[in-house]
């Protein structure tokens, strides 16, 4: 069985993006109701945290394992030795954890099991020389991704600043939009 990682908080720049987003607003006369909603919701991310496994995520996680062992009960014995593989980044390895914890709870027992952290199969685009080589540092790989990009965004903003009624919000540089950040 292979499953992403739980529920996981923003990344860094996520979160340094939604302050500087809601700096925008203030400054294009947002309503302060609103504002401070968004700020509210940006408090509890604090950058510490920033691409964790989030609590919200364990229980996901934990929920699976459970759903899984009382799927498979009776595949599994007490002498069975099971495997757990996930990459090193710690948001998967507490996910693996979770799920272990759900996993076992549903069997009944503890399970006898070995982990271990495969980077080459779970993370290849880390890894991979020829993926490296010829598509991340590729300019022209992301051509499509760029096209649609500069064709939706403005769309975007500006469905975002009818949400929030006012007139214009100035991302014109892209700065918020991650997809378009990316340079290849």
């Amino acid at each position: 069985m292979l499953s992403r990682h739980g529920i996981r908080y923003p990344g860094t720049k996520d979160i340094v993006n939604g302050h500087a987003m809601v700096s925008e607003m203030k400054s294009r006369g947002v309503s302060p109701a609103v504002v401070e909603g968004l700020e509210s919701v940006l408090e509890s991310f604090p950058v510490s945290e920033a691409s964790l496994l989030s609590a919200a995520g364990a229980r996901e996680q934990w929920e699976l394992g459970r759903r899984t062992g009382q799927r498979f009960a009776s595949v599994f014995h007490t002498s069975d030795r099971l495997t757990f593989v996930s990459s090193t980044s710690q948001r998967a390895v507490a996910s693996r954890k979770s799920f272990e914890l759900g996993f076992s709870e549903a069997l009944g027992w503890n399970v006898s099991r070995s982990d271990q952290l495969r980077d080459d199969l779970l993370r290849f685009f880390d890894l991979c020389p020829r993926y490296i080589a010829e598509v991340k540092t590729n300019k022209s790989a992301f051509a499509e991704q760029h096209k649609f990009c500069r064709k939706m965004f403005p769309h975007v903003v500006q469905c975002f600043a009818g949400r929030l009624s006012v007139d214009n919000l100035n991302f014109s540089d892209r700065k918020f939009c991650r997809i378009c950040q990316r340079k290849g």
